[in-house]
């Protein structure tokens, strides 16, 4: 007897893999993002997200985004220097709570 869910599971596997290894290549720019930040600064980002040569960084509060976007020449010097394609652009957005 057949599963009558097994076709409709079947084509899950690719998109999931490709949706894992997107959400790990999200966490390690969170990471190195924080590591190239202050470390004061560091616990406040969220998340990091590449939009073409824009960065875009979350983090927890108003309070913070500024201190952020001011460390953003650091920030960029950091990435590129590791070996992250070139930002044109920083963009800090707030995301409250964790």
């Amino acid at each position: 007897m057949s599963d009558p869910l097994k076709p409709l599971f079947a084509g899950l596997t690719p998109g999931l893999d490709r949706l894992a290894r997107a959400a790990a290549g999200t966490q390690a720019l969170a990471e190195r993002v924080q590591a190239g930040l202050p470390e004061s600064l560091r616990a406040h980002v969220l998340s990091a997200s590449r939009r073409g040569e824009e960065l875009v960084v979350i983090v927890d509060s108003a309070a913070w985004s500024a201190r952020v976007r001011y460390a953003g020449r650091q920030l960029k010097a950091h990435l590129e220097a590791g070996g992250e394609p070139p930002i044109s652009k920083v963009r800090v957005k707030v995301r409250g709570g964790r």
